[in-house]
């Protein structure tokens, strides 16, 4: 599963998407080697990077000095680091998921900022047997369930090129609960059928 995680290339989601998020200042969660936060700086976003790896952090300062792009990565543990309130425009997560973050992230994003997030659904273990840990895996639904108060601007679960995934693309709205998932499902009646499994600690999957 290295491919996902080592790769040069930036997220396909994220470059396929580039042209309906918006602009600003951007945040990359778990960083890694930089594929998608050098990828974003050379789009002209101000970057943030939270990495815990010492060697992934100064590859990636090194990549984007050979560039001459503008990154700020810190090496930081999420399982213990605090984000700023109302700070980012949009923030992308890729192949790692602490669930005590979710709350962070929606606090994190400005009004009308956006979050891109994928990772590994519960299929994944079940047919590959990796990631090692359940807890690293998404339930179905799960994501819509966590991110139900923004407005979801793009959503898929199942396999993509080879590995069981979700996808999300939601929107932090100043124009009340109309089209968030909460109010979608309040005016069908219907909820996620699995809550969300109880916080655990983060992982790279």
């Amino acid at each position: 599963m290295s491919g996902f995680h080592h790769s040069e290339m930036p997220s396909k989601l994220l470059v396929d998407q580039l042209q309906g998020l918006p602009r600003g200042r951007a945040l990359d969660l778990a960083t890694g080697y930089g594929r998608n936060a050098l990828y974003l700086a050379s789009q002209g976003y101000a970057v943030e990077g939270a990495e815990l790896s010492e060697g992934a952090v100064l590859s990636c300062r090194q990549e984007a000095t050979r560039r001459g792009l503008s990154v700020d990565i810190q090496q930081v543990d999420l399982e213990r680091h605090r984000l700023k309130r109302d700070a980012y425009d949009l923030i992308t997560c890729f192949y790692y998921l602490d669930r005590n973050l979710f709350p962070q992230i929606e606090a994190a994003l400005k009004s009308g900022g956006m979050i891109v997030y994928e990772t590994f659904l519960i299929d994944q273990r079940e047919r590959y047997g990796k990631p090692g840990r359940i807890e690293f895996c998404l339930r179905h639904n799960e994501l819509l369930s966590v991110f139900y108060n923004l407005r979801v601007r793009f959503y898929r679960e199942g396999e993509v090129e080879g590995a069981f995934i979700a996808q999300l693309i939601a929107e932090k709205s100043d124009r009340g609960p109309r089209g968030t998932v909460k109010a979608l499902l309040e005016e069908a009646s219907v909820f996620p059928e699995d809550a969300a499994p109880a916080p655990g600690k983060g992982a790279r999957s």
